[in-house]
């Protein structure tokens, strides 16, 4: 449901009920999957062995409180006005801090549902296939797109979601589809890509995969986004070639890097020269758009150090504008865009819960047998973050994954496995053996039949069985 409402369902259009954020193509799907769970589970009374919707780590806990409590405390220390020669920005109310609060609650939601149902290795495995699959339908309308122009959300819904000229690259077209922008589409696709990448490194339907990397590489390469593409070529290797400790240790190093990525930018610690360098050998348009992204960058972390704790708010707030009032700045990187609107307090908050899994599971490998789902699971969120540097890719498929490996952090291995991390040998996967993993309900244990009630239960299907075949 989460997938196909971020495919299909129209971005822009959305219904605002007060004080709640509007209900749009990422909250409609999350609260459908809430509903269902809740609807299910009064159902099934007989089975009331389900964790709690909350994490069990304080961590995640207190990030989650950050990000909540942060925003009233925004709409706290912006109570004055901006005035400019164009317009004035009112000051925030306290109404404004918890219908931003509620919003983002609405917005973590699927971190929730994803820790809660997508624990298991073996769910973690599903989702890889579900994302494949589902990118490998998507990338039918994504190359009618190229070759024909972004125009089917105008087709089915009326409008185009996003300017029309941005989206004309290299004498063709970088399809839309019905997502916000042509940039989130060549990533959905690069992660797919990966994923279908994982799914044929452990063995999964060999045929099948060659054909869906086949096409899901052609699909990423004709998107005409060259982020994309550079994240799919660096992490592609990684799949094929390092161990499942190794990944996670690819991923951890990703992730430590895009926590501490604004306090490695401002403080001179990132390579840009040598970035613009590169880009420069490539194209020197892109070259160009990655400067003017590094000056909105610089501006935008200026006015946010004025308020670091907070931020400025939303509306406009933020924004950096010359002596006239008009707005000279263009925020593309999300990292800026939230330090700017909620401070640390959010960007620690948001970006704690994506990326903090991922430092647990490394930090947790010599007592956790991680499994090779879990870590192709860890390097695609990996990648998601990198793009969140140049881009805004975070979308509910983002929280999902980021969902899962928390949940992961709360299952026990049971048994020993391979001691350099690897995966389990393939009989072990295919044989129908007890569950290698075992999840911490707390005093309620989940109902579990013992062996000997297996094995009368066996004897007396045999004896029955074979006494009416006799008569």
């Amino acid at each position: 449901m989460i997938f196909t409402g971020y495919m299909f369902l129209p971005v822009r259009f959305a219904i605002d009920f007060p004080m709640v954020p509007p209900m749009d193509k990422h909250v409609v799907p999350v609260l459908t999957v809430m509903a269902a769970t809740m609807l299910v589970a009064s159902l099934r009374d007989s089975v009331p062995h389900q964790p709690g919707l909350l994490p069990k780590s304080m961590l995640a806990r207190a990030l989650i409180a950050m990000l909540l409590l942060g925003a009233v405390g925004t709409a706290v220390t912006n109570g004055d006005r901006i005035v400019t020669p164009l317009d004035v920005k009112q000051g925030l109310r306290l109404y404004d801090g918890v219908s931003v609060a509620i919003s983002y609650a609405l917005t973590i939601l699927p971190v929730l549902l994803g820790r809660k149902f997508f624990a298991s290795p073996e769910t973690h495995r599903l989702i890889l296939i579900v994302f494949c699959v589902a990118a490998c339908g998507y990338a039918l309308l994504a190359l009618y797109e190229i070759r024909m122009s972004p125009g089917l959300n105008r087709s089915v819904y009326g409008f185009t979601p996003h300017s029309w000229r941005q989206h004309v690259r290299g004498g063709g077209f970088r399809p839309m589809v019905f997502m916000e922008h042509g940039l989130r589409v060549s990533l959905f696709f690069a992660m797919a890509l990966i994923a279908a990448v994982g799914l044929f490194r452990m063995g999964w339907k060999t045929g099948p995969m060659l054909l869906a990397i086949g096409w899901l590489f052609v699909t990423v390469v004709l998107s005409k986004s060259l982020g994309a593409l550079i994240i799919a070529l660096l992490i592609i290797p990684m799949v094929f070639f390092l161990s499942t400790r190794m990944l996670i240790l690819a991923a951890a190093v990703i992730a430590m890097t895009v926590l501490t990525y604004p306090m490695l930018r401002g403080g001179g610690y990132v390579p840009v020269d040598r970035i613009t360098s590169f880009a420069n050998s490539i194209d020197a348009q892109r070259a160009a758009s990655f400067t003017t992204r590094l000056e909105n960058e610089d501006l935008l972390l200026e006015r946010a150090a004025k308020r670091p704790i907070f931020g400025w708010g939303g509306f406009g707030r933020s924004r950096v504008r010359n002596e006239k009032g008009h707005d000279i700045v263009i925020p593309d990187g999300y990292w800026v865009i939230i330090i700017g609107v909620g401070g640390w307090s959010r960007y620690l908050g948001e970006f704690g819960l994506m990326t903090v899994p991922m430092l647990f599971l490394f930090l947790q490998r010599g007592r956790m047998q991680i499994s090779r789902d879990t870590a192709i699971l860890s390097i695609i969120l990996a990648g998601n973050m990198i793009d969140l540097i140049p881009n805004s890719g975070q979308t509910p498929i983002t929280w999902l994954i980021a969902g899962a490996l928390w949940g992961r952090l709360e299952y026990k291995s049971t048994d020993k496995g391979d001691e350099k991390g690897g995966d389990p040998p393939p009989d072990d996967r295919t044989r129908d053996t007890e569950p290698r993993y075992a999840r911490d309900f707390g005093t309620r244990p989940p109902p579990r039949r013992a062996n000997g009630q297996r094995a009368i239960q066996a004897r007396y299907t045999r004896y029955t069985g074979d006494h009416q075949s006799k008569s």
